[in-house]
């Protein structure tokens, strides 16, 4: 069941996207994904997620998603406690599929994409910075881009 409480992306909703950047928190340390990847923001209940599966996976509008904590991807520890509402933002960029999971999603940002030397990309998932409003900069994430663990999209569910 889809939680009403989600937020539905629609062209537009997305204004000039190319600029748009979700935040989303794990452990306390911020990122941002392009919202152009984002199709779907809302609540996960345990019960949706198929953890009969590696990795495990939940449906969406007649597609299967690949649940990725946030945490494996920027190589943190797992947090010590599970939820039972999870937050899950839901990326779609060609044939892949991620259902991101931070420990929260906090707003949509307007900003302009810095990148950054190889060398100061701390995960195989980060792609540059933004800087907020607020002076404090934040890493952008391309969880299905290249050099992601991520592997590609699992097919749309038989009908």
């Amino acid at each position: 069941m889809e939680d009403v409480r989600s937020l539905q992306v629609t062209p537009s909703a997305a204004g000039n996207a190319e600029n748009l950047y979700l935040i989303v928190e794990t452990q306390g340390e911020l990122y941002a994904v392009r919202w152009v990847l984002v199709k779907q923001a809302g609540i996960l209940l345990q019960t949706e997620i198929d953890f009969s599966t590696t990795p495990p996976l939940v449906q969406r509008h007649g597609q299967s998603f690949p649940v990725r904590h946030l945490w494996e991807l920027v190589g943190q520890k797992p947090p010590a406690e599970r939820l039972a509402e999870i937050p899950a933002v839901f990326l779609v960029e060609e044939n892949k599929r991620m259902a991101l999971v931070p420990e929260r999603i906090l707003w949509k940002q307007e900003a302009i994409f810095q990148e950054l030397p190889r060398w100061l990309r701390k995960a195989p998932v980060v792609s540059g910075a933004i800087a907020l409003g607020s002076g404090v900069a934040v890493i952008v994430l391309e969880p299905l881009g290249n050099g992601s663990t991520h592997e590609d999209a699992v097919s749309e569910t038989p009908a």
